[in-house]
């Protein structure tokens, strides 16, 4: 049809949803849209003929009756992809041939080619076939041609086309053999082409991350224009933050995972994914997403962030999801994208974070279905079958009942479910679960009964999350009471459960905080109900650990379920149910997390681990709650008592992640709530938790301020348990301070108090840092017959770190004897049982101490490698110490290679940098900065290496780690 100025028009679909283009068939009503025309392609005037639908189309170009199998192939290739085939056999017959495939390849996106023997048919009124002509008519569209072998008989005239095609160039040109193989090539072909159209060419490859992206496990419906959108401001080089916005349930997640996974090569440190719903502290996000990336938290003295060091040269997308609670700590978030340039951030949020350069894109309910009358036809319900809502439900139908169809009979009841739910992923996902027990009419009507009676939740909600509050209300409708009252209490886990924390929750018994009085359930009961709640999506599966299975619930559900538990008047008692069951574990793990056992204990631990923050952040509650608790006389006083225990049981377990920021963070909260007259057990292990903080970061003022007053507690209530660590803590405290006879004496009494309460792995661990301070004071025979005892009593205990600590002292007593050979092979047993460990602090003194002995053995290479290694690491964890003794060490090797300037760079940087307190033990010849630049000055160009040593001393230390690994070799995978 021509307009006015004489243009084609192609008469188009309005779409439901003008964001995404796969809606657009979806209307009955049509709108003239004036169409661009590619190259040559134009109908015949006064033609309008249109593909069978608007989703991105493959036209198909083919001899019909010689490649008819080839041709069946390649389209149930494009229809697995969701792309629609265009093929001249299933268009409209009225029309000419000719203007047929040229309307049909205007309005393609993709064209294929399918080549055999045969050259085609000439029309009369044409000097080429329909063959060529589809060919050329393509234009510039991406063309994937696909030859058929052998063809000994090929005509002539196909043979000099294919030879065209070879020179002019095709994004995609293979042979195939059988019309499977093909199938294959085309499905192949098609999605990496989408991929690289669509996500970008990689410039490097991915790397490993920490934290990669969630798997999923079913198609993303109704996001096309979204996805589009999304990526493309990700790799635009001017937008740094791209946030998705929504209501709860809406589907931020699932898209935000799914733009990052059709993006990931485009970075070339890959993508990482943070979740972040059980967070409620802005104050430690920085803190989780460096925890998520194994980013360690020890500062330097200058306040630098080792996050910010770790980001800046990265080229990374980081994906944060559920940020709406932390949207005071996105000024975090600009200070990271400022520091590091080639950052990204994906955030899902409900509400923009609201900072500069922010690009927020609003993530909209699925597209819904017009009403129309009961009655569908098949064209009909195709079409109903390709509007996102309706899409979602029928698919996610088929999960729980796979012979489920989109039926003239049903479709009526699904439109109207759709509706009523209004397009709200979660919603539509919760009831298509509840599918094999209710069918879509009897579906409908219990939505009609339940929806009036649940419009009534607080007015300064958006509507939308009233509407999934409405739906949660439903699915929870469905419960009988038990079912209802193990549905609301499970809304108290944070970070999951299991069958056992379910129970303890609902059991009275045992619990020193005023539970509430209920009969508890028996396993089977609970495991059923557990099991029920599975079965209609309220509760999904997590991953099973040591055959006990774990359990979870999406944030939106939980928060209903939290809601009812509040409304029901059970909320305070199962707050301290809770509470008490998560201080029941931090205390049965305590005693282990300083053992043998220390691994499975840890991990238990990890897995619990948003539980604890809830449980110490209600503990630590200044709210009108707690304030009627107390008032009341119920357990106001007990629950701030919670949190002070279950600070100080933690406190080994943060130091041994390398988490000392949060955990002095929860220390220094619980301890606020005590007094200083209380000499209670739990305000000693707070103390003496608080002082092991301080120590690990280096503030010694404070660590010995915390560490005594702790112990002075421990000597008055005379607890052996705690006694001897807080005994050791002190004497570390004292080596720092190299006050040697006071480190001693507190040694040996920690060593007594081991023995008296039969805690051999107490024993072997004080042994060893007995070791330590006869090191530390030069006595290297008494060093190393300490540390021998030490490694006989770790052996027999089969500790790895034990183990490891001891050899790799062993190893630097060995240097200090001039025994280089003997130290080589100890530091060669200890690495690989140091990094199994996951200790990183010990592992970057390990691998200094190995390069300096490589280099005193004359292997250059080896101790680039071990040095290099050891200063990223000491980088990356944000220990000074570390990052001091890897640059001095590589100094003397510049020193041995002849290097003047280089050797009086990193010789000045780790001068300036070196602290005055907190060294770390290393091998004499590294350590000793004086002596070896007095070396070094001596053996190279004085004028040369002077000036050198100036510039060094100007250097920061982000510019003097750059200076040395200059021209290093790559990052050790094991490191």
């Amino acid at each position: 049809m021509l307009n006015a100025s004489g243009a084609f028009q192609v008469w188009r679909q309005p779409m439901t949803n003008p964001r995404d283009p796969d809606d657009a068939a979806m209307h009955r009503a049509a709108t003239p849209v004036t169409s661009a025309p590619r190259r040559a392609v134009e109908p015949a005037a006064g033609v309008s003929i249109r593909t069978p639908d608007q989703r991105l189309r493959v036209f198909v170009s083919s001899t019909l009756e010689e490649l008819a199998p080839e041709r069946a192939a390649t389209r149930e290739a494009i229809a697995q992809l969701r792309l629609t085939p265009i093929l001249f056999e299933t268009g409209a017959r009225p029309y000419p041939p000719r203007a047929l495939y040229r309307a049909y390849l205007a309005q393609s996106d993709i064209f294929i080619g399918l080549y055999g023997k045969r050259y085609g048919w000439v029309a009369p009124d044409m000097e080429i076939s329909g063959l060529e002509d589809e060919y050329q008519l393509a234009g510039d569209k991406p063309r994937l041609i696909y030859i058929r072998k052998p063809e000994p008989e090929r005509e002539p005239w196909l043979g000099a086309l294919l030879d065209t095609m070879r020179s002019q160039g095709a994004t995609s040109y293979h042979s195939f053999a059988t019309p499977d193989e093909l199938r294959d090539l085309v499905a192949n072909d098609l999605a990496i082409f989408l991929t690289e159209r669509f996500a970008g060419t990689a410039s490097a490859p991915a790397q490993d991350n920490p934290s990669p992206l969630p798997a999923q496990h079913s198609s993303l419906i109704g996001r096309t224009a979204e996805m589009t959108e999304v990526a493309g401001l990700l790799r635009r080089q001017d937008v740094g933050l791209v946030t998705l916005t929504g209501p709860g349930g809406v589907g931020k997640t699932r898209l935000a995972t799914q733009v990052a996974t059709s993006v990931t090569n485009h970075f070339a440190n890959g993508c990482a994914f943070v979740p972040l719903a059980s967070l409620s502290e802005p104050d430690l996000l920085r803190t989780t997403i460096a925890q998520t990336l194994q980013v360690s938290e020890l500062n330097d003295r200058s306040g630098d962030d080792s996050l910010l060091r770790y980001l800046r040269p990265k080229h990374m997308l980081l994906v944060l999801d559920n940020l709406e609670q932390l949207v005071g700590a996105a000024p975090q978030l600009a200070q990271l994208l400022e520091a590091a340039p080639q950052l990204k951030i994906l955030a899902t949020s409900r509400e923009p974070l609201r900072v500069r350069n922010e690009r927020t894109v609003a993530v909209l309910p699925l597209a819904l279905p017009d009403r129309v009358p009961i009655g569908f036809d098949a064209a009909a319900l195709d079409a109903l079958a390709r509007v996102p809502a309706v899409a979602l439900f029928v698919e996610r139908a088929r999960q729980v009942q796979p012979d489920f169809a989109l039926t003239a009979e049903n479709a009526g009841a699904i439109i109207e479910i759709c509706r009523r739910l209004d397009g709200l992923p979660l919603a539509l996902e919760l009831a298509a679960y509840n599918l094999r027990v209710l069918p879509p009419q009897a579906m409908l009507a219990r939505l009609d009964r339940s929806l009036p009676l649940l419009m009534r939740g607080p007015r300064d909600l958006p509507a939308r999350q009233q509407t999934l509050r409405n739906t949660m209300a439903w699915s929870y409708d469905l419960l009988d009471e038990r079912g209802k009252t193990l549905f609301r209490r499970l809304g108290v886990f944070v970070g999951g459960f299991t069958l056992a924390a379910v129970k303890a929750v609902s059991t009275a018994e045992g619990s020193p905080v005023s539970p509430v009085a209920v009969d508890p359930p028996a396993d089977e009961d609970l495991l059923e109900g557990v099991s029920s709640l599975v079965d209609i999506s309220l509760v999904y599966p997590d991953v099973e650990v040591d055959g006990e299975p774990r359990f979870g619930m999406l944030v939106t559900i939980r928060e209903y379920a939290w809601e009812q538990l509040a409304s029901s008047g059970e909320l305070a008692g199962i707050q301290r149910r809770f509470a008490s069951y998560i201080l029941n574990l931090a205390e049965a793990a305590y005693p282990s997390v300083n053992s043998v056992y220390r691994g499975s204990w840890m991990a238990r631990l990890d897995r619990d681990d948003a539980n604890m923050r809830a449980v110490l952040a209600w503990s630590m509650a200044t709210t009108d709650e707690s304030s009627t608790e107390a008032a009341q006389g119920s357990a106001g006083t007990d629950r701030s008592q919670v949190g002070v225990r279950l600070a100080g049981l933690l406190a080994w377990y943060w130091f041994f992640r390398g988490r000392l920021r949060e955990g002095r963070h929860w220390l220094e909260e619980a301890l606020a709530r005590t007094t200083p007259g209380d000499n209670s057990l739990a305000r000693g292990a707070v103390l003496n938790g608080a002082g092991l903080m301080a120590w690990a970061q280096g503030d010694v003022t404070d660590a010995t301020t915390r560490a005594e007053e702790g112990l002075a507690i421990f000597r008055t209530i005379g607890d052996l348990h705690w006694l001897p660590y807080g005994l050791s803590l002190l004497a570390s405290i004292r080596i720092a301070q190299e006050d040697f006879t006071a480190a001693a004496s507190l040694l040996d009494e920690s060593q007594a108090q081991h023995q008296e309460v039969g805690n051999v792995w107490g024993q072997a661990i004080t042994v060893y840092e007995l070791g330590n301070v006869a090191a530390a004071q030069g006595d290297l025979s008494m060093a190393r017959s300490q540390y021998d005892k030490s490694l006989g009593l770790f052996r027999h205990m089969n500790d790895r770190l034990g183990m490891a600590l001891a050899l790799h002292s062993l190893g630097v007593t060995s240097v200090a004897q001039v025994d280089y050979a003997a130290a080589r092979s100890l530091f060669a047993e200890s690495l690989p049982l140091m990094r199994r460990t996951g200790d990183r602090f010990d592992l970057t003194q390990l691998l200094v101490d190995a390069g300096s002995t490589s280099l005193r053995l004359g292997d250059l290479q080896q101790a680039r490698s071990f040095l290099v290694d050891g200063l990223r690491l000491a980088r990356d964890i944000g220990l000074r110490t570390g990052v001091v003794l890897a640059l001095a060490a590589l100094a003397k090797l510049a020193t041995a290679e002849g290097l003047a300037e280089r050797a009086g760079r990193l010789y000045g940087a780790a001068k300036v940098l070196s602290p005055p307190a907190g060294r770390l033990r290393s091998v004499p010849d590294t350590a000793n900065l004086d002596v070896n630049i007095s070396e070094a000055r001596s053996s190279l160009d004085n004028r040369v290496f002077t000036e050198g040593l100036v510039h060094g001393e100007a250097l920061t230390e982000e510019a003097a780690i750059a200076y040395a690994l200059i021209g290093a070799p790559p990052p050790a995978t094991a490191a």
